[in-house]
């Protein structure tokens, strides 16, 4: 299961996510405002969103620069999100650091793009090994 929390900066482009996830046959749960509500909170969605990606679930989520999820996702032990400007961020995220949490900056990427972030970040797997120490040394930082 998919999770994805977005705020309104994010809410076009999520609208387009969910309809190409559904076409992939790939089953998402969702944190976000139900219609566009330009006083929504990102935190508060990246919050709730976090418990269930802590469940073993692989989260996107998003907003304008992706900044303000970044910070509100990594907040949560567990919890490694990665701001994704291109696929190649998204596949290193992956393989090194074990991330479960694809940040989309918004306003910075088109819909073509977030596709193939998303597709490279749901593809790649963790190499482990060496990179597994320095993944649980993060836990450690708090």
């Amino acid at each position: 299961m998919i999770i994805l929390a977005y705020d309104h900066g994010a809410y076009k482009m999520f609208q387009k996510i969910k309809k190409y996830l559904s076409a992939q046959g790939i089953e998402y749960k969702e944190f976000a405002s139900k219609e566009y509500d330009a006083l929504d909170n990102f935190s508060s969605f990246a919050k709730s969103a976090n418990t269930e990606v802590l469940k073993g679930n692989i989260g996107i989520y998003g907003c304008r620069s992706g900044l303000g999820m970044s910070m509100a996702s990594n907040r949560k032990k567990g919890i490694r999100g990665a701001l994704c400007i291109n696929p190649r961020f998204a596949q290193m995220s992956r393989k090194h650091n074990d991330a479960n949490v694809c940040i989309l900056p918004c306003d910075y990427i088109c819909f073509c793009r977030a596709k193939r972030i998303i597709n490279k970040f749901l593809k790649t797997e963790f190499l482990g090994g060496k990179y597994q120490k320095r993944v649980d040394e993060l836990d450690d930082i708090n």
